[in-house]
């Protein structure tokens, strides 16, 4: 065969094979299309007489007529869409329908199933019409698999069935070994809400105070703070001052921060004298969400400790205590200590404090002269870089001030 033959062929494969392509193509969108038909007429039967019982909460025939598969897959999903606005009657009305049709029943045995996606799916639909007697089948699907993204599916509808016993199953799954999971749990419990505080609470009840930071806890801990549970203070203040675990300790600070009791101070004044850095900067945090002003003279030591978090986190919690945090922040780069000088005119520059002082420069009476003097202290402490960036940005008046200050600091420096 010559070479022109041999083109002949490989043109006419080619062609074939476009051919089958574009066959394939359109075969595969009309099956799509007369799928996306098949459904959408299911649909539009079996909506009218859902709706009609929702209404109603009168027994609909052709619902209970229903094939169990076009139940399963065409009822629960429809239920499901409902379910996840309803609340009251009408979300009862669903529950009820869905055990005595036999979906609750279906879904539980469908847990066992060997593709991941059935469990899933089956746990999906528990979370939402599968009522109390799912929580225990569902926790043992947690413990038990293996898939991360059915384990996903599985805690969410616990937290959607929020029922004591569901609560306290996430609460006791805080502690297993695989992160994502703990991660997963922790975000449900943040959102069951306040009902999630006493399982979370007994968690913490008897913990190992003494050695290891068992990952449970510290997570236990840190869904309480984010809850802002008074009720769970005592045990908090406990971890806080006698818990064995670095992590246990600083996540115990910063969740009594949250909460924002002020007669946690004396127990964040004591953390903050620990021997650990990560607790001291937890602990400066933490009352900088208090806000308490009696804890500003802690805070300005705070400014000179040898870790910089700590030192951050006290510049934050004083210039969030305004006017009275301000006045501690000046006196901070009147020091001297050239790392908490620093610190304290970052932080002020970074708030747009130092911006405002710029523009109050020519202002008379207290505040003009409290402006003058913090910005003089800045530029006694050599801070002056957002000066001269600002200088450029001011009215003409507190232009020709703000220049005269930083004139005088360059005639010193000579």
């Amino acid at each position: 065969m010559g070479s022109l033959g041999l083109i002949e062929v490989a043109v006419a494969v080619i062609t074939a094979l476009v051919s089958l392509m574009v066959i394939a193509t359109i075969g595969v969108k009309a099956l799509r299309a007369l799928r996306a038909s098949w459904l959408k007429s299911h649909y539009r039967r079996i909506e009218p007489a859902l709706e009609q019982y929702i209404l109603t909460g009168l027994d609909q025939p052709e619902l209970e007529r229903l094939p169990s598969w076009q139940q399963d897959l065409f009822l629960s999903s429809l239920m499901v869409e409902r379910l996840a606005l309803l609340r009251g009657a009408g979300r009862d009305c669903l529950m009820r329908l869905a055990e005595n049709l036999g979906l609750v029943d279906r879904a539980l045995s469908q847990l066992g199933s060997r593709r991941r996606w059935h469990r899933a799916r089956a746990a999906e639909k528990l979370g939402y019409f599968g009522g109390a007697r799912a929580a225990k089948p569902l926790g043992e699907l947690l413990a038990a698999e293996d898939d991360e993204t059915v384990r996903a599916v599985t805690a969410r509808s616990l937290a959607r069935i929020g029922t004591p016993e569901a609560v306290r199953i996430l609460a006791g799954t805080l502690g297993d070994p695989s992160e994502l999971t703990r991660l997963r749990v922790a975000e449900n419990l943040d959102r069951i809400g306040h009902p999630a505080v006493g399982p979370l609470v007994d968690s913490l009840a008897t913990p190992d105070l003494e050695t290891g930071q068992p990952h449970g806890a510290v997570l236990a801990i840190r869904v309480l703070g984010n809850l802002r549970a008074s009720e769970a203070r005592e045990v908090l203040r406990e971890v806080a001052l006698n818990a064995g675990g670095l992590d246990l300790r600083a996540q115990a600070i910063l969740a009594l921060g949250r909460v924002g009791d002020p007669d946690d101070v004396p127990t964040l004044l004591e953390a903050a004298e620990d021997g650990s850095w990560p607790v001291r900067a937890q602990a400066a945090n933490a009352l900088g969400m208090i806000g308490e002003v009696s804890t500003i003279p802690r805070l300005r030591e705070l400014m000179s400790d040898g870790e910089w978090w700590v030192r951050m986190n006290s510049s934050k919690a004083l210039v969030n205590m305004g006017p009275a945090g301000e006045e501690a922040l000046i006196e901070v780069l009147r020091g001297g200590d050239p790392y908490a000088r620093d610190r304290a005119a970052a932080t002020l520059e970074n708030r747009g404090i130092v911006r405002r002082w710029t523009r109050q420069l020519s202002a008379e009476g207290r505040w003009g002269n409290r402006a003058r003097t913090a910005v003089s202290a800045l530029v006694e402490a050599g801070t002056t870089r957002h000066l001269h960036d600002l200088a450029e940005t001011l009215p003409e008046d507190e232009r020709h001030i703000l220049c005269g200050m930083l004139a005088k600091e360059q005639e010193t420096a000579k």
